[in-house]
């Protein structure tokens, strides 16, 4: 049984589109303060998450959009060679270069090789660079559709691509490159010396108009080995079948993502449509790679469809809820019904430029359902584009696919404590997120419950030619004015005389006739130039060398397993756990998230309760409701509530299913029973997690032993003996055969008369 679909919408302030809504600025600022809040207000949907203007002002932070894929192979190639990736930090050291290309075309015509030749001065050195597209990360894995009337958004080659090569013709060296049509990042392996090179931010073009400038980076040989991710599987029965190892285990998931445009996309971002979309989805990508949602989720656009005018896609309205429901109808229908299928997507994100509206507000800027993500009716979002902080709402809504709730909701104050529930992706009222910690604690509970309990199955298998994102931080492509346009209007302008620097974006607008600033207090892009040498990262002015600690993933590792907790029951065989965290080292900049088993259980507290007690514990479960009269008030109190086990599905056995022993009405009560609990009468197994496990009749979990012959746990059968005897009554002799222990000395038998 899933989770129950439950619609989540989100808003936020629209200026022009509704209300001004933003806080705003008159020049010289004067500033009027609002906000935006998240509420619930969707009667008859289930619960309802949305974003409206509050009493606290809200932050978003795009995150720093890096390749995956990039980084994937650079760990790679550096694992194959034994002075990569040292345990302590190497000496260094650097230098600007301007690589020169010197064929001049970057992939000349059909049928001919593909090749790019590029002039690189290192330390004294002249390295010739002979680079070829990747084949193992080509692009082919981006599927982009135009319905409708399709615009020509693209032209030529497009940024971004995956080279290899060899540097002087040496066979034995290595370059890994990502090429943007210009710059270069990557890493060099030459004649023992590991070189890395990344653009210079905010560096000038060389004389020949070529590439700008770039940071050389020069590691010294060095021995040992880097931190790992080590996974090993844990001795004994701690992991007996692979359906249970998968049930406590980090797993990679990989969230096939197919992304629409309409055509007011279209028309607001023209040829610049694609890149924008990559970028969004590239800082949304980023979110769910930080570690504090305590999984390894990649969130892979696999396929592109851009609605142009005429095309008859999904109704696209001022009601948020017609238009999610309209989408998730329209999407079904380009998806394959095979998971294994390379055009089968996992979930749908329709972005569009229209005002969506909730029940009484026009906030709206986002809606999904809770906790669909393999339904293919179901999981899908829509977003109403409101810039680059557009990354938030669609991490935000994919958050709500995933299961996840507003961290004000009953369930998550106890797991976020006081004061917890502010500054992150599912707050109730965004005033800031906190780039250290995006997720809340009950954010990463209910993700990892959702994934555990095996809502997560779609998402296993990865996609045979993921897409890359754009490497570059989203200020380099888009400038404080730009970013000003997307949000506020193709009018507006960045306000400079506002400070301080990138921790909130102030535009220009007008208000009855006035020119006035105004913001939705999101920093300004990371990578934005903020001042000479200076850029933006993560609402912080730094130097561009500081910048270069941004864009180097670090894999995570598993840090020592934790200790036993309590028991979950005094005797009659509990259970209790032991996890561990990724945490040596912690992944940084989008870095791999430690694979594995993060927690383990063991039985405890096996031996006999006392005599005395009548009920079972599942029994006493159940009869904890008795006086719960808050919960049925329609029905006479008390109730007499016992297990219910006749009609409920294998699957439904860890429930706490009861009866009410007068009306015969049965309810689940709790989702999950107490860890501990025997699954059936019947069975030895117990119930962990809500999954049943297998455990023997000693109450041990992962234990073999069996009742023998004898009814005694572990025996051998030698401790009862078969008796036989024969009586003569009636017509017919009958013959009885009854197992008695030896001590045994009283002999009975029935005859049946015919």
């Amino acid at each position: 049984m899933s989770p129950s679909p439950q619609a989540a919408e989100r808003s936020f302030p629209k200026p022009g589109r509704g209300g001004l809504g933003a806080q705003t600025a008159s020049v010289p600022p004067s500033c009027s303060t609002s906000a935006m809040s998240r509420t619930d207000s969707h009667p008859g949907r289930g619960l309802a998450g949305c974003w409206r203007w509050g009493s606290q002002p809200r932050l978003l932070l795009p995150t720093v959009p890096i390749s995956r894929l990039l980084w994937l192979l650079l760990l790679l190639l550096a694992s194959l060679l034994p002075s990569a990736w040292p345990a302590s930090p190497l000496p260094r050291e650097e230098e600007i270069v301007f690589p020169e290309k010197l064929n001049g075309s970057v992939f000349p015509g059909l049928g001919a090789p593909a090749r790019l030749l590029y002039r690189l001065p290192a330390f004294g050195e002249v390295l010739l660079l002979e680079l070829e597209q990747d084949p193992g990360v080509r692009v082919e894995g981006l599927t982009v559709q135009y319905l409708g009337q399709a615009p020509e958004l693209l032209g030529g080659a497009e940024p971004g691509t995956y080279l290899t090569g060899t540097i002087n013709g040496d066979p034995e060296s290595v370059a890994s490159l990502h090429w943007d049509g210009g710059s270069l990042l990557g890493v060099l392996q030459y004649r023992g010396t590991e070189l890395h090179i990344q653009p210079l931010e905010g560096g000038t073009p060389n004389s020949a108009g070529g590439p700008g400038a770039h940071i050389l980076r020069r590691k010294s040989p060095a021995s040992g080995q880097g931190p790992m991710c080590n996974v090993k599987a844990p001795p004994g029965n701690l992991s007996s079948s692979p359906r249970r190892a998968k049930r406590f285990a980090s797993l990679s998931r990989f969230v096939e993502t197919l992304v629409v445009a309409d055509d007011k996309m279209v028309a607001f971002h023209g040829a610049g449509l694609k890149r924008y979309l990559l970028t969004v989805m590239a800082a949304a990508a980023k979110a769910f790679k930080h570690p504090s949602i305590r999984n390894p989720v990649n969130l892979v656009v696999t396929r592109l469809v851009i609605l142009g005018p005429g095309e008859e896609g999904p109704q696209v309205g001022p009601s948020a809820a017609q238009t999610l429901r309209s989408f998730c109808a329209w999407q079904r229908g380009l998806n394959t019904p095979k998971d294994s299928d390379p055009d089968h997507f996992d979930t749908a994100i329709l972005f569009t430029r229209q005002d969506l509206c909730g029940v009484s507000t026009c906030d709206t800027l986002g809606m999904a359902d809770v906790g669909t993500v393999c339904d293919p009716a179901r999981s899908c979002a829509i977003v109403e584009d409101d810039g680059l902080q557009s990354a938030f709402t669609a991490a935000h809504e994919l958050g709500h696919v995933f299961n996840m709730l507003h961290d004000n909701s009953k369930p998550c104050v106890g797991l976020n404590g006081p004061g917890g529930t502010s500054r992150h992706v599912m707050a109730p009222v965004m005033a800031h997120v906190d780039p250290e910690e995006p997720w809340s604690p009950c954010s990463a509970r209910f993700i990892t419950d959702f994934l555990d309990n095996g809502y997560g199955h779609c998402l296993l298998d990865k996609p045979e030619a993921p897409l890359h994102l754009p490497v570059t931080f989203p200020g380099k492509d888009y400038d404080a004015d730009r970013q000003c346009q997307l949000t506020f209007g193709p009018d507006s302008r960045h306000c400079p005389q506002l400070p301080p620097p990138c921790a909130a974006l102030w535009c220009s607008g007008h208000l009855n006739g006035h020119a006035m600033c105004q913001t939705k207090h999101s920093p300004w892009a990371d990578g934005t130039p903020c001042g000479p040498s200076q850029a933006c990262m993560g609402g912080r002015c730094l130097h561009v060398d500081q910048l270069q600690d941004f864009n180097i993933p670090q894999a995570g590792g598993w840090g020592p397993w934790g200790s036993w907790g309590d028991c979950s029951r005094s005797c009659g065989g509990g259970v209790q756990f032991s996890s561990r965290d990724c945490t040596r080292p912690i992944p940084r900049n989008g870095g791999k998230y430690c694979e594995g088993r993060r927690t383990r259980f063991r039985s405890c507290n096996t031996q006999d309760c006392p005599t005395g007690s009548a009920l079972t514990f599942r029994e006493e479960q159940c009869a904890a409701y008795n006086h719960r009269t808050d919960l049925f008030k329609n029905f006479p109190g008390p109730m007499d509530w016992v297990p219910r086990y006749t009609g409920v599905a294998p699957r439904d056995q860890c429930k706490l299913t009861c009866q009410a022993r007068a009306l015969g009405y049965y309810y689940v009560l709790e989702p999950r029973v107490v860890d501990g609990t025997p699954c059936s009468p019947d069975s030895s197994s117990v119930c962990v997690q809500g999954r049943c496990i297998h455990a023997g009749c000693d109450r041990v979990i992962g234990s073999k032993k069996k009742f023998d012959k004898c009814m005694v746990c572990g025996g051998d059968g030698s401790s009862c003996s078969k008796q036989s005897g024969s009586f003569k009554k009636f017509r017919f002799i009958h013959y009885f055969f009854f197992l008695l222990p030896p001590s045994w000395t009283l002999f009975w038998a029935l005859g049946i008369q015919r």
